[in-house]
């Protein structure tokens, strides 16, 4: 079995495989093929055999029909443990890190990217999961991680050759500071610079997290963006919290030091209401069926956040909010298109992250 041949540098990992979309943890039911056979569980099914069905590693993968991703039914390697819980069953997928990694990076950065990009997106990877692993923050479930933008996305993509070569020629590199694994973060596309986890509410940043000014990836398509967002679609969301029926205003009330929106204030005709955290402003003034327009002039659906906390508002004519923003995701860490444009520029991965990273060193695992 896979666990007992781990070892401190390349340590197991567990993943929690969510539904199809990334929808659930929980599974009502779930269908498997390896080595030849088709089985379907359900929660029944898997408790007559005791307290989870393990299926151990397969030579060619274990594949689940009933989850969908984007390269189609997803194959996994390692074990797969089904375990039975109160809301359906959920799937745990133990396999080493390094494995996990090749299904890791392509999912978060394209594998089309600079190879010092992806070497550098791999270490970054390999960090996250590795202080996930420490912090076990899904123990209830018996996992360290999910599949999803919660963590780090994983099997969204078949390993590409190119993000393979990023991990292998970085195996067990991490990024540390006085000897401790950081929070290495990354985001798409920076607003020109890039933030702390002030924006989270952290009284402090810290202290391998700075704000650096980003032009690398000032022409990106993501760089600057513009959204309508319908009155009456804040409105309702206004209602739905029960702070009032009828939007009077949203405003700006304060800014991180480097521009992004830490607090907003939505008055009504009952009180005002203030919403603080990056998340939390990003959620609430979410594009939803809204389309937004790139620096390039790309049109793009809207989905559930807005495409980052660096904007400005102003209310249109027709009484809508209008929302001009520059970059995408939260702008904490390693701007994954700026690091690709400084690989073209000649920069190397500790380069790369050395410019985004305040003071750490890259160690070894084990």
């Amino acid at each position: 079995m896979q666990p007992e041949k781990a070892s401190a540098a390349d340590p197991v990992i567990r993943v929690l495989l969510t539904t199809t979309d990334f929808n659930s943890r929980y599974h009502q039911e779930i269908t498997v093929s390896y080595d030849g056979k088709e089985i379907t569980y359900t929660a029944e099914e898997v408790k007559k055999q005791g307290d989870k069905v393990r299926i151990p590693a397969q030579k060619d993968g274990i594949r689940i029909l009933s989850i969908q991703r984007q390269s189609g039914t997803p194959v996994y390697d390692g074990s797969i443990e089904i375990i039975p819980k109160a809301e359906g069953l959920i799937i745990v997928n133990e396999l080493f890190l390094e494995k996990y990694l090749t299904r890791v990076v392509p999912s978060e950065m394209p594998a089309t990217y600079e190879k010092e990009a992806l070497k550098a997106q791999a270490v970054c990877a390999r960090t996250y999961a590795w202080k996930q692993i420490q912090e076990q923050r899904l123990h209830e479930l018996e996992a360290d991680v999910d599949d999803t933008v919660n963590f780090q996305v994983y099997g969204n993509m078949e390993p590409q050759k190119a993000a393979t070569e990023a991990v292998r020629e970085t195996e067990g590199q991490i990024l540390c500071q006085n000897g401790e694994a950081v929070e290495a973060y990354y985001f798409s596309t920076s607003a020109g610079v890039t933030s702390t986890d002030e924006i989270w509410g952290s009284d402090e940043a810290a202290p391998y997290l700075r704000s650096v000014p980003c032009k690398f990836d000032e022409e990106e398509p993501w760089s600057s963006w513009i959204v309508e967002l319908p009155w009456k679609m804040l409105e309702d969301r206004i209602r739905e919290k029960g702070e009032g029926t009828v939007l009077r205003s949203v405003t700006v009330t304060r800014r991180s030091e480097s521009g992004a929106a830490t607090a907003l204030e939505a008055v009504s005709d009952k009180d005002s209401c203030i919403i603080e955290n990056e998340y939390e402003i990003r959620k609430f003034l979410a594009p939803v069926n809204c389309m937004i327009t790139e620096k390039d002039g790309t049109e793009t659906a809207g989905g559930s956040l807005l495409p980052s906390a660096y904007f400005e508002l102003e209310r249109t004519q027709n009484g809508n909010l209008q929302v001009r923003g520059k970059g995408y995701g939260h702008g904490v860490g390693m701007s994954q298109t700026g690091a690709d444009k400084m690989a073209e520029q000649g920069y190397d991965y500790r380069e790369i992250l050395d410019y985004f990273f305040r003071n750490i060193t890259v160690e070894n695992l084990g």
